[in-house]
């Protein structure tokens, strides 16, 4: 992500920051309602064995709900700049938008595994 991101900056005009920071907020909180998700179902998290298992137990929860919404959201948002964005519809801003979601979301999550790992709750 950090890589696509660098890319990015280094390839024709660069990526508009202020959408690069609207992204990277809705991330940084897509993450933290996740990681708010993986530490009340510890348990279930443990036990699921398959992906589609991981899915049902994030969604079961309102933050997990929220944080794939976001998720959805923010992918509607870039269809929606790449058609009606005008200046800012560019490959720059759309991967740089995406890679700094992801990035945001993934570092706010990141924490939660270790409780995963520890099998302890925290809320």
């Amino acid at each position: 992500m950090a890589a696509a991101l660098l890319a990015c900056f280094l390839t024709g005009n660069g990526p508009s920051l202020a959408i690069l920071a609207v992204f990277m907020v809705a991330g940084a909180f897509a993450g933290l309602l996740q990681n708010i998700a993986l530490r009340r179902n510890v348990s279930q998290f443990q036990s699921a064995s398959s992906a589609f298992q991981v899915r049902a137990v994030l969604v079961s929860s309102f933050p997990g709900k929220a944080s794939v919404a976001l998720l959805w959201l923010s992918g509607l948002a870039l269809i929606l700049l790449l058609v009606n964005g005008g200046q800012h519809a560019t490959i720059q801003t759309i991967v740089g938008a995406y890679a700094t979601f992801s990035f945001a979301r993934e570092t706010a999550a990141f924490p939660a595994l270790f409780v995963l790992q520890s099998g302890q709750f925290h809320v």
